[in-house]
């Protein structure tokens, strides 16, 4: 999962979106660290945004803005978080990105993170759908 995130860092531009799915523990933040981490100077702690809703790093590529959006209850709280100018200014790592769904650009990258039934912990199965208009 670690080289999965790294490599998609690599590939990543400026209005990038990455809309990051899965059931709780499946991977998410874990994807996040790695591709974050992937993209800085120095290696950093890359936090779960989960309490304060979003995280941004600046990189060798610009602001990389990691969304955690479980906690928002309306799609108008979106604005107060910065969501709709770092779409527009940096690349987008979105947990949870079921309520900006209507907002998600018509080109963005959804990756999916399953856990395998009858799997070990460490299993994985990523799905990655890309989006074009």
């Amino acid at each position: 999962m670690a080289a999965l995130a790294r490599e998609i860092a690599v590939s990543a531009r400026v209005g990038d979106v990455f809309a990051l799915k899965g059931t709780l523990g499946a991977g998410k933040s874990f994807f996040a660290r790695h591709f974050i981490n992937s993209l800085l100077e120095c290696e950093t702690e890359v936090l779960s945004p989960t309490f304060n809703l979003v995280y941004s790093y600046q990189t060798k590529k610009g602001e990389v803005s990691h969304f955690d959006l479980y906690r928002l209850r309306s799609q108008a709280e979106l604005e107060n978080i910065g969501f709709f100018a770092a779409l527009e200014n940096g690349i987008s790592l979105i947990e949870w990105p079921e309520i900006a769904a209507d907002f998600l650009p018509k080109n963005h990258y959804e990756i999916e993170i399953k856990i395998p039934v009858g799997e070990n912990e460490e299993g994985r199965e990523v799905v990655i759908h890309v989006f074009l208009s």
